[in-house]
């Protein structure tokens, strides 16, 4: 590969991110609110069912960054038997971050910054929102300026794998597809969507996830593998 431009995903590519009940349940906690973590889990699962039937999922990206998750919250705590939606649901979008673990791996600052070094392009796509990929780099200490383009879920309001995400940071970059390499955790939305683009493509595995050939597939287990694929 002629490589001129390297794309990564965030949440489990560069940073391990919450579990989503976990934290839901730290905030609540923090609120004085205690629900058992399962409890929550389901409360989230019956939300993301109501969103997708109502049609406001669709709305992912489209929708205010406050507007979507106070709504978000708002629903889970309902869904909950929790009263005064309104109030909490904004206090647990404020404190969020306070809970919410976001781990950078070991190996990522020293390729980002090496890759840099041997003259490629870098960026970020993900499905998090803007205001979301900001928290998440402060939280995990995480240096944006490695970065030529960020592209969260309302800076192009799509997300993966629409080809128009990955195209919009092509663009950016100044770079054609067959000259970048996409490098995430998800099959479809990352490795799919990235060739669907016309861009070179390669899934990232690390603890805790499938080991399991996947055939047609280029497979790392550390960021690092990421040079061999590199001409």
């Amino acid at each position: 590969m002629n490589i001129k431009a390297v794309l990564f995903d965030l949440g489990n590519t560069l940073v391990k991110t919450w579990v989503p009940e976990a934290t839901f349940h730290g905030v609540l906690a923090s609120l004085g609110i205690d629900r058992p973590v399962e409890e929550i889990r389901e409360a989230l699962l019956r939300t993301e069912g109501e969103f997708r039937e109502s049609g406001y999922r669709s709305m992912y990206g489209k929708a205010d960054y406050v507007e979507y998750w106070e709504k978000w919250d708002s629903h889970v705590l309902r869904n909950l038997g929790i009263s005064g939606h309104n109030y909490l649901a904004k206090e647990i979008l404020i404190r969020w971050f306070d809970h919410a673990d976001c781990v950078i791996y070991p190996d990522v600052e020293k390729t980002l910054v090496n890759l840099k070094q041997m003259g490629l392009k870098l960026g970020l796509i993900s499905t998090a929102y803007e205001e979301d990929i900001a928290a998440i780099f402060q939280r995990a200490s995480m240096d944006r300026s490695l970065f030529n383009v960020i592209v969260g879920a309302n800076t192009v309001m799509k997300e993966k794998p629409h080809p128009d995400v990955f195209k919009y940071a092509l663009r950016k970059l100044g770079v054609e597809p067959e000259a970048a390499l996409f490098v995430g955790d998800h099959a479809e939305n990352d490795y799919e969507g990235a060739r669907a683009a016309g861009m070179h493509a390669l899934l990232i595995q690390r603890e805790n996830q499938s080991s399991e050939s996947v055939s047609g597939f280029r497979r790392i287990s550390s960021l690092e593998d990421v040079y061999k694929f590199i001409d």
